[in-house]
């Protein structure tokens, strides 16, 4: 069984925006619809979480209003989220974790991705870009680490312990055009037309 967990209950304050960052609207749409849409199209998910705090309110009255299913954590930081989500689900299942802030993320490009961990043989899976797409598109990474740059989207399995992990590099724009600025919607509306 696959769950995915759409990570949306950060403060988003690198953002200096007034709206909660999920609800942030890219073509007409907030960014959440975009993520949630591609994951609910995904033929490998079997089920969606989206996971708010007490930092955004709004999205989850957002996702409830649509029947999305929401589960709300302690809102300590993202280990610690993610360690309370692990302890509610089925133990040792697999779990993809995915950014609220990856508008342009497709179904087919989920699919590859658990394409590749279910070929990797390890119980966790660290999906990341080289650093050369940020600079061919002029964008700005939020943390580089030996040339790469993880991009928000994660799988492992329902154990809270730490797992070998397996890297992917993907040269995908699509999970490089995350937004943490307002800069980078001005970005994704341009990359868009």
């Amino acid at each position: 069984m696959i769950n995915a967990v759409i990570m949306a209950g950060g403060k988003g304050t690198r953002m200096k925006y007034p709206k909660e960052k999920p609800l942030i609207k890219i073509s007409g749409k907030p960014m959440i619809e975009h993520v949630w849409n591609a994951v609910d199209s995904s033929k490998k998910v079997d089920s969606i979480l989206v996971a708010t705090t007490k930092n955004t309110p709004k999205t989850r009255e957002f996702t409830e209003k649509r029947g999305i299913k929401t589960i709300e954590t302690p809102g300590k930081g993202y280990v610690e989220d993610l360690a309370f989500i692990i302890s509610k689900l089925v133990p040792d299942s697999i779990l993809l974790t995915i950014t609220a802030d990856l508008p342009l993320i497709s179904s087919s490009l989920i699919d590859h991705v658990l394409g590749e961990y279910e070929k990797c043989g390890k119980p966790a899976m660290c999906v990341a870009l080289p650093i050369e797409i940020f600079e061919n598109y002029n964008l700005k990474p939020s943390m580089v680490f030996d040339g790469i740059v993880p991009s928000g989207l994660n799988i492992l399995r329902c154990i809270n312990k730490i797992q070998d992990e397996e890297v992917l590099i993907l040269s995908e724009i699509e999970l490089a055009l995350n937004i943490n600025t307002c800069e980078d919607i001005k970005l994704i509306e341009k990359f868009l037309g």
